[in-house]
């Protein structure tokens, strides 16, 4: 699946997603989708050493793309929306989503949510 992102040029880019957890919130699981998505928007981030988990977050207008990388092989991107529900997303059992992402997603909820100047003269 893909969902389109206005670039800062002003062209659409699909940004590959692999399913929704809650409304406002995807993700992205599969390598080569990850891959891609970091390519097209250009999102750069080390590959983690001593079993840290290294994170970039990218805000692009009313959204930002968390990218995770946990190694070499293992990669997972959330899209996360302004209109994701903070307590859904607060609410969800360990075993869905570690409590750790969980804090970055909401960090990057936040994100969503501060408007800059030069949001309101487009």
């Amino acid at each position: 699946m893909e969902i389109g992102i206005e670039k800062d040029n002003g062209k659409v880019i699909g940004y590959k997603i692999d399913g929704e957890i809650i409304n406002g919130l995807y993700i992205t699981l599969e390598f080569d989708k990850v891959t891609e998505n970091c390519t097209n928007f250009g999102i750069q981030v080390e590959i983690p050493k001593d079993g840290i988990i290294a994170q970039k977050l990218s805000k692009r207008n009313n959204l930002c793309i968390v990218t995770l990388i946990i190694d070499k092989e293992n990669q997972v991107q959330y899209l996360v929306g302004n209109d994701m529900n903070l307590t859904e997303l607060n609410s969800m059992p360990e075993n869905h989503m570690p409590s750790e992402f969980r804090n970055i997603i909401a960090q990057a909820y936040e994100m969503t949510q501060n408007n800059k100047l030069s949001d309101f003269l487009k």
